[in-house]
């Protein structure tokens, strides 16, 4: 059993006052230090600020209780209306959390999808291009070109696992309203355990609200597509193989524990479109929409 649990308020008093000493010692450009996630089966709780490449939002929950002897299958469903992903094992939710999905309408697709394949170490085709002072400016490398003293630096994408051609889920930047390419990222414990439980063929739904999980889990197995990344770059595709090798067929859960990735930004009030009650609880209907 494996319990997570967060929760922040920015104007509590004592949180205010432990933060200012922690926030200096963790937001540098030199990274944060961070205790390695203990095994699945230690209960754990852990608080955290919000940073902008490993943290959750202030305010607002993240949880993770699994329990494998738990019936049923394992089905991650994506909420883009409320910005909110829910892992279960049949019916019974054993994580949620903020999520960033598309900025954009239509960059996250909706729609039922099987996981293709999964990459730790993975990095996106954008970036920053970065010169000898220091400098940085944003870019996407299939079109932009390195000017004369930069090198670029492409995006990490910790504990991938692709959903939809060059959509995957993965550890990355919260900032509290869909901000990315395409891609679903999630905090970094979500990212990681998910990574570690969830084999290639696990299901994904991907909803803009109005679903019901016991409708989900009968929903027949002939509907999940599985979608490779495509052959060739195309515009408006959202990552890259960092050229380590995918893994491409169902494993063991990965065991390997990772630092968290540095973070580079100064704290954000984060705020979700919902109240911290309705985050909790999933959307649901008496149907289905139809999904694209």
């Amino acid at each position: 059993m494996r319990l997570i649990e967060m929760k922040l308020s920015l104007f509590h008093p004592l949180v205010s006052c432990l933060c200012v000493p922690f926030l200096f010692s963790s937001c540098g450009t030199t990274g944060r230090e961070s205790s390695p996630v203990p095994s699945s089966h230690i209960p754990v709780e852990e608080m955290t600020g919000y940073f902008e490449e490993t943290g959750t939002i202030p305010g607002h929950l993240l949880k993770w209780e699994d329990d494998p002897s738990l019936p049923g299958k394992l089905l991650v469903v994506v909420d883009k209306k409320k910005q909110m992903m829910y892992i279960y094992r049949g019916t019974h939710r054993i994580a949620y959390a903020p999520i960033s999905s598309g900025r954009s309408s239509g960059m996250t697709p909706s729609g039922y999808f099987l996981i293709a394949s999964k990459e730790e170490d993975h990095h996106s085709y954008y970036g920053a291009f970065i010169n000898a002072d220091g400098e940085l400016r944003d870019g996407d490398i299939r079109r932009d070109s390195p000017r004369p003293g930069e090198r670029f630096e492409p995006a990490k994408m910790p504990y991938f696992m692709r959903v939809n051609g060059a959509v995957g889920i993965h550890e990355g930047y919260l900032p509290g309203h869909p901000s990315s390419h395409g891609c679903i990222r999630v905090p970094h414990l979500i990212a990681k355990n998910l990574f570690e439980i969830a084999p290639v063929g696990t299901r994904v739904v991907v909803r803009d609200g109005n679903w019901n999980i016991h409708e989900l889990q009968q929903k027949p197995s002939g509907i999940f597509r599985t979608v490779h990344k495509p052959a060739a770059p195309v515009a408006g595709a959202n990552s890259a193989s960092s050229g380590k090798k995918e893994l491409v067929k169902s494993e063991t859960s990965v065991k390997k524990d990772a630092a968290a990735i540095p973070s580079v930004g100064e704290q954000k009030n984060g705020r979700l479109p919902f109240s911290e009650a309705d985050a909790v609880t999933p959307s649901s209907s008496n149907g289905l929409e139809g999904l694209e």
